[in-house]
């Protein structure tokens, strides 16, 4: 094919016409400043980056629970039951590990050696996330998170999810249609030809909204297909008053003042947006905007009017949707914060128990101990065991123990005030801060509380009848204990309730070295 011929075959293919141009040059050029805004301002998210955030969030605080639990009597065994309770708990999380430096797994839910993918680098991907297990001395491991992939956030079905790509696909066809439609609208009062009769006629029977010509007179002269299509039983329509309408007059009837066409000839000024709801016998009710615009001469003076009835009905519907799924978004938000907050304490409390774990109780007990040691305030240490916990779990076994462990815990958390806190230190053991507490008075609530032990706590576990559970407190307060570490202040506390449980057990007793006497 020479050139003369590929020209000619180029000019036989069909042009776009200047309204489809015009309306394809807008959109490209609103499509075009989005992309530059979003470059520039990063406006839209990225899914991936947020999703790892939070997976890395998670696998952290993971770390500082395993870390924990590494540390106490037992530690792999209760670590491995926690793993495999989270895996089963997080339909996301396919497995979990914790390796040493040397490459051995401590712990690991089911398939995570084989099926745990790591980088060359170390570093974590999307569904592989690592978190280093440090001791002073350097490395001691890691804890590996691996995660599922979502089907729904990744191939072809991820990508046309991005939110980028649902906006610049909706605008190029929506935009351009609008932009479209708009602009054959508006251009009509350019194009000459537009004057022929045959043509003004066609132009507005592709009007999706209904429309009439009225003279002088309130008679009809022209309707395009749109009108008709409202109400089909009304019969012709070009030369009959529009008063005789009697459906368009019932609509009408909840209006008041003169029908907005009279009020547009006679103010020589457009009325707009006029509600009516349209009744018909076979067929569902129609709700339409009316809008009216007189037709003036060049002297300024009304020779007719148009009035247009846009069917607004699928909109209402749309909008009705909308506010649904409005209405149903804020149930989500309201569901996610709830587990938010469910997320916040499992984080925070021991799962057993609902005592504060260890670090949400350094993370208080810290503030308090420097505030009271700055203002020169009491605050009572006091460290309880439970007396010959041992025996429950060989005698009865660890359900029973459990029980054991959790009415302890719950003749506690009742003795606490506002403001007191109470963590499980480890095991059958539990830390209790008080703030604003003198010696005396720690003291007395330390006694109090093993008193209520001694007394139900036993009568507490219904599986077995008759059992007797009792504990020891050790007791050390500022300013009298002279430490200037909270650590040091739970040593003295802990020094005490070893003091406790020498003398016979089921007693309170003050950090060794300090006068005083059993309460």
């Amino acid at each position: 094919m020479d050139t003369g011929e590929l020209n000619a075959w180029w000019r036989r293919l069909p042009r776009p016409s200047a309204t489809t141009r015009l309306a394809w040059g807008i959109l490209s050029l609103t499509v075009s400043l989005i992309l530059v805004l979003d470059l520039l301002l990063g406006i839209f998210p990225s899914e991936q980056a947020r999703l790892r955030a939070v997976r890395e969030r998670a696998a952290v605080s993971l770390a500082i629970q395993v870390k924990v639990q590494l540390t106490q009597p037992g530690g792999v065994a209760v670590l491995k039951r926690t793993l495999d309770e989270l895996v089963r708990s997080s339909p996301d999380v396919g497995s979990i590990g914790v390796r040493r430096a040397d490459g051995v797994l401590v712990a690991a839910t089911a398939g995570h050696e084989r099926g745990w993918v790591q980088r060359a680098d170390g570093r974590s991907t999307l569904n592989s996330v690592i978190v280093p297990l440090n001791e002073p001395d350097g490395r001691w491991g890691a804890v590996e998170v691996r995660y599922r992939d979502d089907p729904a956030a990744t191939g072809w079905r991820g990508w046309l999810g991005d939110s980028m790509l649902t906006l610049v696909l909706g605008l190029s066809g929506i935009g351009g249609l609008v932009y479209y439609f708009y602009l054959r609208r508006m251009l009509q009062h350019l194009d000459p030809s537009q004057a022929i009769p045959d043509r003004v006629r066609a132009a507005f029977d592709a009007l999706a909204e209904g429309l009439l010509v009225l003279d002088s007179q309130h008679r009809i002269m022209l309707v395009n297909e749109a009108f008709t299509r409202l109400y089909p039983a009304q019969g012709p329509l070009l030369g009959r008053p529009i008063h005789e309408l009697a459906w368009l007059q019932q609509a009408l009837s909840r209006v008041e003042g003169p029908a907005p066409w009279v009020q547009a000839i006679q103010r020589a000024q457009p009325v707009l947006g006029v509600s009516i709801h349209i009744e018909q016998a076979d067929r569902e009710p129609r709700h339409a905007l009316m809008n009216c615009a007189a037709i003036c001469d060049a002297k300024g003076v009304a020779r007719g009017c148009v009035l247009t009835l846009d069917d607004v009905t699928e909109l209402d519907r749309a909008n009705a949707r909308l506010r649904q799924a409005m209405a149903q978004l804020e149930g989500s938000n309201q569901q996610i914060k709830q587990q938010n907050l469910e997320l916040e304490k499992l984080a925070n409390h021991d799962p057993m128990t609902g005592c504060m774990n260890r670090r949400a109780f350094y993370a208080r007990a810290e503030r308090l101990f420097a505030q009271a040691r700055s203002e020169g305030l009491h605050l009572a240490c006091v460290m309880s065991d439970i007396d010959k916990f041992k025996n429950f779990n060989d005698t009865h076994g660890h359900a029973v123990g459990d029980q054991v462990i959790q009415q302890v815990s719950r003749l506690l958390q009742d003795s606490m005030r506002e403001g007191d806190l109470l963590c499980r230190y480890g095991g059958e053991e539990f830390c209790i801060l008080l703030p604003a507490t003198s010696l005396a008075e720690a003291m007395r609530a330390a006694q109090r509380m093993r008193e209520r032990i001694e007394q139900e706590a036993g009568p507490g576990v219904h599986s077995v009848p008759g059992l007797r559970i009792t504990s020891s407190f050790g007791v050390c307060t500022l300013p009298e204990g002279r430490v200037d570490t909270l650590d040091k202040l739970i040593e003295q506390a802990d020094a005490g309730l070893y003091a406790a449980k020498e003398a016979g057990r089921n007693r309170v007793r003050y950090a060794p070295g300090v006068e005083m006497a059993e309460v």
